[in-house]
């Protein structure tokens, strides 16, 4: 093969030693040129979609993060109106005893078949 070409028709480079590491030189070349046209392309595409991927992932994370946030706000406003509901049940509830103990005493001479006290002289 190799001794069709002039320039490569010296002794030392038509043998068949160096006729074979010429030939696996332009094989792995070829080799290699035909791996980037099929997976270079291929590579490409999906560092493309790894990015638009990488992209989309920082905008949930982002997202989540703001969402998690506004949670916690809502969480912490309900404990708050949960401790003032609480704090107005309890005060209900103290005016409650003291309407019903004033009601007790106003009721207690009634009760008894006594009139009222007369502030009149």
């Amino acid at each position: 093969m190799l001794r069709r070409v002039p320039w490569l028709a010296t002794p030392w480079v038509a043998t068949p030693w160096v006729e074979i590491a010429v030939a696996a030189l332009v094989g792995a070349v070829l080799g290699a040129a035909a791996g980037y046209l099929r997976w270079g392309r291929t590579t490409a595409a999906l560092t493309d979609r790894l990015a638009a991927l990488e992209s989309t992932a920082t905008k949930v994370q982002g997202d989540r993060e703001r969402l998690h946030r506004e949670l916690a706000e809502i969480v912490h406003e309900r404990r708050e109106m949960a401790a003032t509901a609480e704090h107005l049940r309890e005060q209900v509830e103290q005016q409650l005893r003291r309407l019903e103990a004033l009601s007790a005493e106003l009721a207690s001479p009634a009760r008894e078949g006594e009139s009222p006290p007369d502030d009149e002289p």
